[in-house]
Order: C-alpha cells, then structure tokens, then sequence
C-alpha cells in the first residue's frame, strides 16, 4: 500500500474517532456511558422550569432525543442551539416523576448550530 493513501486513511480514522459522543450514540447504548461524563451538542425540544431545577430535552442532528437536568439556571429558550456537559445517570427524581437516562448537567451553554452536518 502507498504512504500517501495509508496516510490518509489513517488521517480520516483520527478525524472520526476525534468527534465526540453524538445523542443518537449514547441512546444506542446507555449503559456503556452511565456514571461518566459526557460532552452533547443538541438543540432545545421542549423546556420545564421547575422550582430549583430544569428540564430540557434535546434533540441531536440525526434526531435522537435526551433529556438533560440542570439545577442552575439556564436561559434558554426551545429552539435554541446548547452544549451540555454532565454526568449521565441510570435514572433521575424531577420533581414527582422518576425518569431514565438522564444527563444531570454540570455546564449548559447557549452556541449555534453545528457547522459541519452528522452525516455518519
């Protein structure tokens, strides 16, 4: 095989293992990230405020859906573009309702969109 295109086959490898976890990734397998941190980029589905806490669900570029709790105040607004880091757990109590595969937020940012499309 030729340097050059064994170089570039590795370069392209690097690229994609550099991306980060994506939704549809972590709800492909949850168990495998619970208990870790971890790094989303998602726009704003649907919001709740609740008295100390919110709840956002996300959805990623290929649809996928989490949801996100966030004990400090966050302003967003749904449609709005957010990276989330935080600590995916097996379930979370949000107000009188117990949910599953949650991301408990430690940061909530707003940002843009995504420049380059998920295609993969």
């Amino acid at each position: 095989m030729r340097p050059a295109a064994l170089l570039f086959g590795l370069s392209c490898a690097l690229i994609v293992a550099a991306c980060g976890q994506t939704i549809s990734d972590i709800n492909l397998r949850p168990e495998r990230h619970y208990q870790k941190t971890v790094s989303l980029v998602g726009q704003v589905s649907r919001l709740e405020r609740l008295p100390g806490e919110t709840l956002l669900e996300l959805v990623g570029q290929r649809g996928g859906r989490i949801l996100v709790k966030s004990t400090e105040p966050i302003e967003v607004e749904a449609g709005d573009w957010v990276s989330v880091k935080g600590l995916l757990v097996p379930e979370a109590r949000v107000g009188d309702a117990v949910l599953y595969d949650v991301v408990v937020a430690e940061h909530v940012s707003r940002r843009g969109p995504p420049r380059i499309p998920d295609f993969m």
